[in-house]
């Protein structure tokens, strides 16, 4: 009967188009659990996040809160509270060991190049005045359109060695149908330039696969800005549901065969990543990852996430930032600070989803990590579901590692939402 009930599951979640790496998979799924609090961190080791939500224009497929670059007033009007925000909470916790730090949006260069500036400058202050870890890897992301020398200079400055830029499909049509310009080759080429001028060690570039229009010569066309390049990093992104706004543009056979192709081509080309993760790296030694998505999404690391909509995780729960509901941008900045606008304290079968979730990403799910978190063995606690992938080849155990089959990875979502809790679509 269990195996049945297993089966049964796994039959109906593979059908469903909601499921990624996104979790909860409804917006009301927590609503038992908000909070009306702040969330605490007891814990010593922890990452943080920097929200800059501006861009120069609104891509029409991001999922993330994000403004059209405003004056230059209300830019230094939210650089203002972020910076002071980061102060109160190191003066809270001023113990804290910071495991990574990454500045992302929106396009964090986007900014005025004063106002950029100043943001550096405050993080290499913060940088020298805080215990780092040994294998703190700090990365800003950027796009070819918004950088020039003066910001680059800014970021080394700062202390960041890691510049993630977003590329995401050179299908014209689809770029113009979402509102998005990539830059020129020309471009590209002074960029890179700039960034070994200032020894920045390492670059990432970010390509998206399940667009609309997307064909294998488009992927051939970023396989060869690859090749021509030969940046540090690759990250792979599916293209994925919203779960506010549901767009498929692939399905998951059209997926599952993208990711193979530019799996096997960038294999090729000498990236090292084991399959079903979505990070490449020249380095065999190196995961293709900044140290605050290691940490997040290995680790289950707590973070502290600053800025609009920030989200951010300690091992009492979850906690969004005003402005996750589109609040006005100056609505956000009038309050004086982004404190949290939902908590939610959750229980460990939902901390364990969450952590599942995100290692989805990965391709892999530490036991030990499962336990810490259950405060069980998770082999006892999911006997009957890893039993069933087991059997089914979706997984294997390895180095007391969950990982995810090639075979799994067609279905990676089903295969993450079996250690979910069953009410989880509702």
């Amino acid at each position: 009967m269990l195996y049945t009930n297993v089966k049964k599951r796994f039959s109906i979640l593979s059908k469903s188009d909601k499921l990624n790496t996104s979790y909860p998979i409804t917006p009301s799924h927590w609503k038992d659990y908000k909070k009306d609090c702040e969330l605490e961190f007891t814990e010593k080791d922890m990452c943080f996040y920097l929200h800059i939500p501006f861009c120069l224009s609104l891509c029409k497929f991001c999922e993330y809160i994000k403004y059209k670059k405003p004056e230059k007033e209300l830019q230094q009007k939210y650089i203002n509270i972020l910076k002071n925000d980061i102060t109160n909470f190191i003066s809270t916790h001023p113990n804290i060991n910071l495991m990574g730090l990454d500045i992302g949006g929106g396009t964090p260069t986007c900014l005025d190049d004063e106002i950029f500036e100043d943001l550096m400058n405050f993080v290499k202050k913060l940088l020298s005045k805080t215990k780092l870890s040994k294998n703190f890897e700090p990365s800003i992301e950027s796009t070819f359109l918004t950088i020039n020398e003066r910001k680059i200079k800014a970021i080394k400055n700062a202390g960041l060695d890691r510049i993630s830029f977003g590329i995401q499909t050179v299908n014209k049509k689809f770029l113009k149908d979402n509102n998005r310009q990539n830059p020129t080759l020309n471009k590209m080429i002074e960029t890179f330039s700039l960034c070994q001028k200032y020894n920045i060690k390492k670059i990432n570039l970010d390509f998206m696969y399940g667009l609309q229009y997307q064909t294998k010569k488009d992927l051939q066309n970023s396989l060869a800005l690859i090749e021509f390049f030969r940046p540090s990093h690759v990250t792979l992104y599916e293209f994925r549901t919203n779960i506010l706004n549901i767009k498929e543009y692939k399905t998951k056979t059209q997926l599952f065969a993208q990711y193979k192709y530019l799996y096997k081509q960038l294999k090729k080309l000498g990236y090292h990543c084991d399959f079903g993760q979505n990070t490449f790296s020249l380095d065999k030694n190196d995961l293709g990852l900044s140290s605050y998505l290691k940490n997040r999404m290995i680790n289950f690391t707590s973070y502290k996430g600053f800025g609009i909509s920030a989200q951010s995780k300690s091992n009492q729960g979850i906690s969004y930032n005003i402005g996750k509901n589109l609040t006005n941008l100056e609505d956000c900045i009038k309050n004086g600070t982004f404190c949290s606008q939902d908590t939610y304290i959750l229980p460990k079968n939902e901390m364990l989803a969450k952590f599942v979730a995100v290692s989805g990403y990965f391709g892999k799910i530490k036991l030990d990590i499962m336990q810490q978190i259950l405060n069980e063995n998770p082999m006892k606690y999911f006997e009957n579901e890893i039993n069933y992938l087991l059997l089914k080849k979706l997984i294997k155990i390895t180095n007391n590692q969950i990982v995810i089959t090639p075979k799994g990875f067609k279905h990676y979502g089903a295969v993450l939402a079996m250690f979910y809790p069953n009410n989880c679509m509702e």
